[in-house]
């Protein structure tokens, strides 16, 4: 079994609040685990470095000389090259900040190889009790779950003959409805963006670059609260940004860069939790336009089997979770997510079909079907 690293101390370096916030958010978010962010150097693995401040620029040089040898990443508005650094570009993009994290985690840095080597000799020296392993099993099992939960809800398989309705929801009753249609608006240029105002902070989309701009304070948490509430149009107000108003909104507020597609995809999974937009025929063939990008989007229990089977041989709902044999809320939740997105739709040209009609399937045809699925998948 390969051992898990433990997380890098991190430092940081003239920067403001605002800036500090961001890490901590990242390391508490998509880098959690990974990275640990501390105030003492001496205690540092690694270094992140804002070279714009004043605080950042005086104290450089110093900086450099004492501890030549720690990894840093230089935040700047302008392209750095300096050796033994990794820049990353203002305003921060988080995908680019945890590529950039982990590159110099990568590095034969001997400080930072010499602390996580004596780190694990003190773990190796302190084997855990059975009771501590069992705890972690637990705890792991329980975040396990709440994961999905939160994205697939936990409903039975329903009877298609009853209780249909209780797997559907509106959309446009949620947040998730009115994101899309931001998103719909947002096509039509070229440059500029959308700014959603109404929200407790505002955001704004960039559909031609794949971006939402967002302040620190748009947390997973905050924001998975305000997508399982009904929503209130009132508060919500959609305003066109053209080029030079885009550049002046990022230029005078400290902002964050997030992919569109993965923010739309996690709204659509919080909003639907193993459910399907009300009036989709659970009996009619689903097209997948195309695989969908899970280098970075949120990859829900099969969804690379479902994804194969759909682009291999459009088949219902119903079907899929019947011939993958997998709970049907895990095939609600990744099309609910792909319909969002418009990588998936109803081909309302098919006749519809009950899930008792797959039983006149020869037992050769199925193997075949699974072979040319695993065959994609390993494709």
């Amino acid at each position: 079994m390969m051992n898990k690293q433990l997380p890098i101390n991190t430092a940081a370096f003239g920067m403001d609040q605002r800036t500090i916030k961001i890490l901590e958010m990242v390391f508490n978010g998509p880098g959690k685990g990974e990275y640990v962010l501390v105030n003492d150097i001496q205690s540092a693995q690694a270094c992140v470095f804002d070279l714009d401040s004043l605080e950042g620029k005086n104290s450089w040089k110093k900086y450099r000389t004492l501890y030549p040898h720690l990894p840093i990443v230089i935040l700047s508005l302008e392209d750095k090259d300096i050796a033994g650094t990794v820049h990353v570009k203002k305003p921060i993009e988080v995908d680019k900040l945890i590529k950039a994290l982990k590159k110099i985690k990568q590095w034969e840095s001997p400080k930072l190889a010499q602390k996580v080597s004596t780190a694990s000799t003190k773990l190796v020296n302190k084997l855990p009790a059975p009771s501590d392993i069992k705890l972690a099993a637990e705890i792991a099992t329980i975040d396990e779950e709440e994961f999905l939960h939160q994205y697939c809800g936990y409903a039975l398989d329903i009877n298609p003959d009853e209780e249909i309705e209780k797997i559907y929801y509106e959309p446009s009753q949620y947040l998730q409805g009115f994101f899309e249609k931001a998103m719909v608006v947002s096509q039509q240029f070229d440059q500029g963006g959308i700014l959603i105002e109404g929200l407790y902070k505002p955001i704004v989309f960039i559909y031609n670059t794949n971006k939402i701009l967002c302040g620190c304070e748009v947390t997973d948490s905050n924001l998975r609260t305000m997508t399982l509430l009904p929503l209130s149009h009132s508060h919500l107000r959609m305003t066109t940004l053209n080029k030079t108003d885009l550049e002046e909104y990022i230029t005078t507020r400290q902002l964050l860069f997030k992919p569109l597609d993965k923010f739309l995809w996690q709204v659509a999974l919080w909003t639907a939790r193993g459910r399907v937009p009300k009036g989709i025929d659970l009996h009619k063939d689903i097209v997948l336009l195309q695989w969908p990008n899970f280098t970075r989007l949120i990859v829900t229990p099969y969804a690379l089997k479902i994804s194969a089977l759909w682009m291999e041989q459009p088949s219902s709902l119903l079907e899929t979770a019947k011939i993958l044999d997998i709970p049907q809320r895990y095939v609600f939740a990744f099309f609910s997510a792909a319909t969002a997105l418009k990588l998936a739709f109803v081909d309302r040209r098919t006749k519809s079909r009950s899930p008792q009609q797959l039983s006149t399937q020869t037992p050769n045809t199925k193997r075949s079907l699974f072979k040319r699925i695993l065959a994609r998948l390993r494709g």
